[in-house]
């Protein structure tokens, strides 16, 4: 097992979710929180070194579901997982790379040359593969925005396992457009990673 993961590149999680951890309904956010997206963009963009970036690694959907202004994700090198051919996905950019797995993802990007340029790797979603990778061995640390609502969702996340993370950091509630929510961060007890590569995004 840690021969295995020691070929693979760890990743943090960055989510938004309600009290009932749903994360969307019709391919789409249930709220308008402006800060909430550039909370967002600042975690998943920011380097220690100026001279890599970072790489997010989101589903085929969640790909779709990214409005068209914002894809592929500035700055970012975007990995999208899906098996099948998707026109909507440009494969001659070369802000965008197409895997078909979490796993062959996480292992190109531990190899050069992006083990050399990407900083950190952060997974986004969605639903479906958040359940299999939320609180899976190679994630270090999860960024969760609690929104203080329940609203009906389509999409949801799994809860954070308190028996594999503990908390890191807590902002204070932040209130927009009416809506209540706040940052949370969750890392991996330390005990518990087997030779996975990364690090925690500092605050």
């Amino acid at each position: 097992m840690e021969a295995q993961n020691a070929q693979r590149r760890s990743y943090q999680v960055v989510i938004a979710a309600t009290r009932d951890m749903g994360i969307g309904i019709d391919m789409k956010l249930p709220w308008d929180l402006p800060n909430e997206f550039q909370f967002f963009q600042d975690v998943t963009s920011r380097t220690s070194d100026p001279r890599k970036r970072n790489a997010t690694i989101m589903g085929r959907k969640s790909w779709e579901a990214t409005p068209l202004e914002f894809r592929p994700l500035p700055d970012r090198l975007n990995v999208v997982l899906t098996r099948s051919n998707c026109h909507s996905i440009p494969t001659d950019d070369d802000n965008v790379m197409v895997c078909g797995s979490m796993e062959s993802a996480l292992e190109l990007l531990a190899k050069p040359p992006y083990s050399f340029s990407i900083e950190k790797v952060f997974f986004i979603g969605g639903g479906e593969l958040l359940r299999h990778y939320m609180n899976a061995p190679s994630c270090d640390a999860i960024h969760l925005t609690e929104v203080d609502l329940t609203v009906p969702c389509d999409t949801f996340a799994p809860r954070v396992d308190t028996c594999l993370y503990h908390p890191w950091y807590s902002s204070l509630p932040v209130v927009e457009n009416g809506i209540r929510y706040c940052f949370n961060t969750y890392v991996r007890r330390k005990d518990l990673i087997f030779g996975s590569v990364g690090k925690i995004t500092q605050y």
